[in-house]
């Protein structure tokens, strides 16, 4: 580019008029005599000094050499050095339009894949998602996250509950063998009862199981979440209702809640089921009757 070609491409830059000739010659100057190069490849090297064809090694570990060299980027401070800024309006909106589609993207990767480490960062995923719609006070998206994680936790009780009950079920029908046992990822972080610990760090072996067991682990993520938020909790109600009614069919309510009077007399015995609870149970057949025709 010639000095008349640098001058004329750079006219009205300056808030609608030309910089001083004087600047853009001296600009022009310094670049010339210090031209900013990108780094030679190592096949332009080849073809300038005829070296011919060199071995593929060769050229990769001149890639690697010239790796090294590639400093950081100047725009990243450290650590010491970062301000927190509170997420606002502009944060809000932006989540907004693409937390529909991330949350679909994550609900289907972690219904779908049998990649363990998948499975958990697919849930860890919708937890977040959950926490930041909790932040923005976007109830109406918690309660979709809610009720995707309840959902999977209904049919994984109903689908235990029909294999509990299945007349027709044997020994040869069903083997443990064939089964991975619960993750150590999900056993510590249970008793830790936290749904993450940022603390323990884990490998590949620890999270094998995960995908076997994804619908207990969505179990667990929903019920802490309904757990801590209750208040966030309406349109998710239904779905948390049919889970709770679910492990009550299988006997796995906790003690502190199965023993209350609606439950147990005095003595701990079962009551039967009162008329107002028969009357909500088929309302709720009714309902989800309804929603699946």
């Amino acid at each position: 580019m010639t000095l008349e070609q640098f001058i004329r491409n750079n006219r009205g830059i300056n808030d609608g008029a030309d910089l001083p000739v004087e600047f853009l010659t001296s600009l022009y100057q310094e670049i010339k005599n210090d031209e900013i190069k990108m780094k030679a490849d190592l096949d332009d090297v080849i073809l300038q000094k005829g070296m011919g064809n060199v071995d593929s090694d060769v050229q990769f570990d001149g890639f690697l050499s010239k790796a090294s060299d590639v400093a950081a980027p100047f725009f990243t401070a450290a650590n010491s050095t970062r301000e927190i800024t509170m997420a606002g309006i502009h944060e809000r909106d932006m989540f907004l339009s693409i937390s529909s589609a991330a949350v679909q993207a994550m609900a289907g990767v972690f219904v779908e894949s049998w990649d363990d480490a998948l499975v958990i960062k697919a849930l860890d995923g919708l937890y977040n998602a959950s926490q930041i719609c909790l932040y923005f006070k976007l109830y109406d998206q918690f309660n979709e996250i809610l009720s995707l994680l309840l959902g999977y936790a209904h049919d994984y009780v109903t689908s235990v509950t029909a294999l509990l009950l299945s007349e027709s079920l044997n020994d040869s029908d069903f083997s443990t063998e064939d089964f991975p046992p619960i993750s150590k990822y999900f056993l510590a972080k249970l008793k830790s009862g936290q749904f993450k610990n940022p603390v323990v760090h884990f490998g590949p072996e620890d999270v094998v199981g995960s995908a076997a067991h994804r619908g207990l682990m969505s179990l667990d993520c929903a019920l802490m979440l309904c757990k801590s938020n209750l208040s966030a909790i309406n349109e998710s109600w239904q779905d948390l209702l049919d889970v709770i009614f679910a492990l009550r069919e299988v006997d796995v309510l906790p003690s502190r809640i199965a023993e209350f009077d609606d439950f147990a007399d005095s003595q701990g015995n079962p009551l039967p089921p009162s008329k107002f609870a028969i009357s909500s149970q088929h309302k709720v057949r009714e309902y989800n009757q309804s929603i699946s025709s």
